[in-house]
């Protein structure tokens, strides 16, 4: 048995541990949001965040992509799904394994509600993650930390009536308290503009 197993297996058990505080770490960030969105006249359309997991694809067993979605609290309902309003998406979406470093994306989505006939479910991650991964399926641009989403014609159905989306980036790092929480996340979420 080589000198290095011992090593190599406290390396494996350190990282999980990180891991573990990392995700008790976000369950406080995602707790906070709620309460502090609300104080800024978000509510959230979905009681959890919205992630992507597998049990087939070894790439799904860890959890590294978390959206949470929201509205503007005064917007008018939707006729045809009460618990929606007529206007905006807005997400906050966490990754932890996509970039150089951890970020968050805070994003401004528009959506035909015609195409909708639910609320989203924790699994439905892919409508909103895919708009700023798949070039074949959307015309994505980005400038500096941010990037614009559009809907071809051919995606539209697949994704929910998806039209268009914005989205900036910053680091993961940068939010380090309830203040961060207002300033940096809710008050520049109402800041995205419709479009670019």
């Amino acid at each position: 048995m080589s000198s290095t197993t011992p090593n190599m297996g406290k390396n494996i058990s350190t990282a999980v541990d990180v891991l573990r505080e990392t995700y008790k770490n976000l369950h406080l960030l995602f707790s906070e949001l709620d309460r502090i969105g609300e104080d800024e006249g978000f509510v959230p359309i979905t009681p959890k965040f919205l992630r992507w997991k597998s049990d087939s694809a070894h790439e799904g067993w860890l959890t590294s992509n978390f959206i949470k979605l929201y509205q503007i609290e005064n917007e008018h309902p939707l006729t045809n799904i009460t618990d929606l309003k007529n206007g905006p998406i807005f997400g906050i979406e966490v990754d932890l394994g996509e970039n150089e470093y951890p970020v968050i994306a805070l994003i401004r989505y528009h959506f035909d509600y015609s195409y909708w006939t639910r609320l989203p479910n924790v699994s439905d991650h892919w409508v909103f993650w895919g708009p700023f991964r798949y070039d074949h399926l959307f015309k994505i641009e980005e400038t500096e930390d941010t990037w614009t989403s559009k809907s071809v014609e051919k995606t539209k159905l697949r994704y929910w009536g998806f039209e268009h989306a914005v989205a900036h980036y910053i680091p993961l790092l940068s939010i380090t308290s309830s203040e961060d929480i207002k300033n940096k996340l809710f008050q520049q979420l109402k800041n995205i503009p419709e479009s670019f």
